[in-house]
């Protein structure tokens, strides 16, 4: 165990520490995603910040390398943010820091709707906290915001650059549109499901999962107005003022002391007095009366009164517990706590040396408390000691820690006077495990150009790695990947257990731009090595076409899609076309199955439907779909992204009407239309949430709105059936309607001609 103490006499003061070893609590923790990290070491004991001097000290802190100080909402945003950010890398920034210092968890109550105390005391947030605490961080930045909209979800939006974006530091969404570069907003993935089954959800810790992009697709689902703003919560400030004699101790254990429910990760701090008994006492007491000092003991004055002792004992931090010692030489008396100052509990009875605990006054399901009067009453005292051990709930990655090799430590205070403070560090090292070498790329080598955008990273193996982090930005920093798909763990991929990842669904990149990756390897002890200075690469493909939208003929009921080429990338030597009925559908030239939240599965059909040369198409119909997506494919057959997708009037009824049928016959016409089946869209049953199936389809409707009296419409089906007779021949007026269940509306007319039977 190794040990340094620094003697502190100004209100800033630097000093260094070097730690050896290999492995620290950075090194050797998982990325901070969705659910519970998980760290194999952790070489930080405690901290302790002691005021050893005879004047209290005001808001004194400590910072390791620059990190951590979140003492207020604007400390917070001073350590994120630069002065010269526009509004989207300010939103940008703000989410990065907020999604990598949390996880899922909740306190049940509104103690981490506040930035300040999820960020110090817990560490954790449900979706409906986060999207106050980002929000607060947001809003505090001067950037706008609005309430998100999904289904049994929370989440705020942010707006910048003319819109609303969704950056869910939650469920870690940012989906980017088509051009691979714009953030979507909740009305985009609303519109359009297949911009979120093709992104990764729940951050770098959850498998890479098709199945749990739909079912995040299946939130989505409002398509109307949207509003709403969100309140400031918090105001929340780490402020402490440090008594003669009093100490905080950033700790890392975990006591097993919490507020609310037992988090997977915790760590219990103190806060430690000793309050003065000599002639100053009655400067750090709250009250005090019939005691006097005499040798540093207080003494009752008259033996016939009652004396008390009343201490207030404040912390920044949520207060779990603690216990309370106090050394009599004379007398007896009891011992009461108070939280609001007001209504007092006793603790026990004092005399001699009792040791009693606090643990009971905080327990989790009390309400969370900051502060604490104690009092002390008795007759004919002779009070020699007073020990107070408060503990507190602490978040693990905001504690002050130690990193292997040279730390930079700032001290800092508010005192206008010169302080008197002690910090000590307690540490351990460990050296046993040498980190992994940086993996050597093999493809793509840096400066190289891939053809098509779909297809696999590979890099040299390094011995005994147990897994591999991957990482692809459009900056040579690689500060921040480009999106969420592009930040893996290869062992939560189907790439696990081999040196390689392959992207997942093509048109994720631009052709045209250079990219940058990078990669480091973590061995069984779950050290981290470093990461590989970052290769560059750019891909060869044509761009996603754009402006795709259709066209009705309204006289024919045919179907036109149009659509302009992207000027980015390879000239498209030809284009593939997809249809479906299924809304927000993804382009598949392979059969392929979507699957809801009760694990039942819907089967589709591949979806390419025709190929054209020139920029536009007239459908069959049997072609006819609801909806459409185009595919640029050039010379050498790379493929590029889908498009958006254009949609057809629906219904539309695109099947031709008889013009004659003969007398004393039965005769029969379908009547076709377009009919939406629908999107992966979550419900509710009752208080339970997330029950996912294909709804919303077309219900359709067939009305027979005007004809002869042998004509019978199917109202259900569309099925027209006629059994005219030889009285019936001659020219006849129909009309027919068909009405779907999302207000839309088709009509058709025609002349049917009936013939004399022969």
């Amino acid at each position: 165990m190794n040990t340094h103490t620094e003697r502190v006499t100004a209100s800033q003061h630097t000093y260094a520490l070097a730690v050896g070893g290999t492995m620290d609590g950075v090194n050797t923790r998982d990325p901070v995603g969705y659910s519970n990290y998980q760290q194999s070491w952790e070489p930080n004991l405690a901290v302790r910040l002691e005021n050893v001097g005879a004047e209290a000290v005001k808001n004194p802190w400590v910072t390791v390398n620059g990190k951590r100080n979140w003492r207020s909402i604007e400390d917070t945003l001073e350590e994120i943010l630069d002065e010269d950010m526009s509004e989207a890398q300010k939103a940008r920034a703000i989410w990065e820091f907020a999604r990598k210092h949390r996880y899922h968890f909740t306190t049940g109550d509104d103690e981490v709707k506040d930035t300040v105390k999820m960020l110090n005391v817990y560490g954790y947030t449900l979706c409906w906290d986060e999207a106050y605490t980002v929000a607060n961080l947001w809003q505090a930045a001067g950037l706008k915001i609005r309430r998100g909209i999904p289904h049994g979800h929370c989440t705020t939006e942010v707006f910048f650059d003319g819109k609303y974006h969704l950056l869910d530091s939650d469920e870690h969404l940012m989906v980017l549109l088509r051009d691979n570069k714009t953030i979507a907003g909740e009305d985009d993935l609303a519109r359009d499901h297949d911009l979120m089954k093709r992104a990764h959800v729940y951050g770098i810790l959850q498998a890479e999962s098709r199945q749990t992009s739909e079912s995040a697709a299946a939130l989505f689902i409002h398509a109307g107005p949207r509003g709403g703003e969100r309140p400031f919560i918090g105001g929340h400030r780490m402020d402490l003022d440090l008594r003669p004699g009093e100490a905080l101790l950033w700790e890392w254990e975990d006591r097993g002391k919490y507020h609310s429910r037992k988090p997977p990760r915790l760590c219990n701090g103190r806060l430690h007095y000793t309050p003065k008994l000599d002639d100053t006492f009655e400067r750090w007491c709250n009250s005090a009366d019939n005691l006097h000092s005499q040798n540093g003991v207080l003494h009752s004055t008259d033996a016939e009164r009652q004396s008390s002792l009343t201490y207030l004992i404040r912390s920044p931090y949520v207060i779990v517990g603690g216990q309370l010692e106090v050394v009599l030489t004379a007398g007896g008396g009891t011992a009461e706590i108070s939280t609001d100052g007001a209504t007092w509990t006793p603790i026990g009875e004092i005399s001699d040396a009792q040791n009693l605990t606090l643990d009971a006054h905080f327990a989790p399901e009390t309400p969370p408390a900051y502060a604490y009067h104690l009092r002390l009453s008795g007759h004919n005292l002779a009070l020699q000691k007073v020990f107070v051990e408060t503990d507190l709930q602490m978040a693990p990655l905001s504690l002050p820690a130690l990193e292997v090799g040279d730390n930079h430590i700032a001290y800092c205070d508010a005192n206008e006077t010169a302080p008197q403070i002690e910090i000590t560090h307690t540490w351990r090292q460990r050296d046993d495990s040498p980190p992994p070498p940086p993996p050597q790329a093999r493809f793509p080598q840096t400066g190289a150009q891939v053809d098509g955008t779909q297809f696999t990273f590979a890099w040299e193996p390094v011995a005994d790695a147990a897994d591999y982090h991957f990482q692809l930005g459009e900056s040579n920093d690689l500060q921040y990947c480009l999106s969420p798909t592009f930040d893996k763990l290869v062992s939560k991929t189907p790439a696990a257990g081999k040196a390689e990842w392959r992207i997942p669904y093509e048109g994720l990149l631009n052709p045209d731009q250079t990219y940058y990756w990078h990669v480091r390897a973590r061995n069984g002890d779950g050290l981290w090595g470093p990461w590989n200075p970052s290769w560059s690469f750019s891909v060869n493909a044509p761009g996603v076409p754009l402006d795709v939208r259709l066209e009705v003929d309204w006289e024919t009921r045919a179907l036109a899609l149009h659509w302009h080429p992207n000027p980015q990338g390879n000239p498209p030597a030809r284009y593939e076309i997809h249809g479906s009925d299924e809304r927000g559908f993804s382009a598949s030239r392979e059969p392929y199955t979507a699957v809801g939240g009760d694990a039942r599965e819907v089967h589709f059909a591949a979806n390419l439907i025709a190929t054209a040369e020139a920029n536009s198409h007239i459908f069959s119909d049997r072609d006819n779909r609801c909806f459409y997506r185009v595919v640029a494919v050039d010379q050498n057959g790379q493929r590029s992204a889908p498009s958006d997708f254009a949609a057809a009037p629906r219904p539309f009824i695109y099947s031709q009407p008889p013009e004659q049928m003969v007398a004393d016959q039965v005769s029969t016409y379908q009547v076709e239309t377009l009919r939406c089946v629908g999107d992966l869209r979550a419900v509710s049953q009752g208080p339970k949430r997330y029950f996912t199936a294909f709804r919303d389809a077309d219900e359709l409707h067939f009305i027979l709105d005007e004809g002869p009296d042998f004509l019978e419409l199917d109202a259900a089906t569309g099925l027209l059936t006629a059994q005219p007779g030889a009285h019936h021949a001659s020219t006849h007026t129909v009309t027919l309607r068909v009405h779907n269940s999302q207000g839309g509306v088709d009509v058709q007319g025609f002349d049917l001609e009936i013939l004399p039977h022969e």
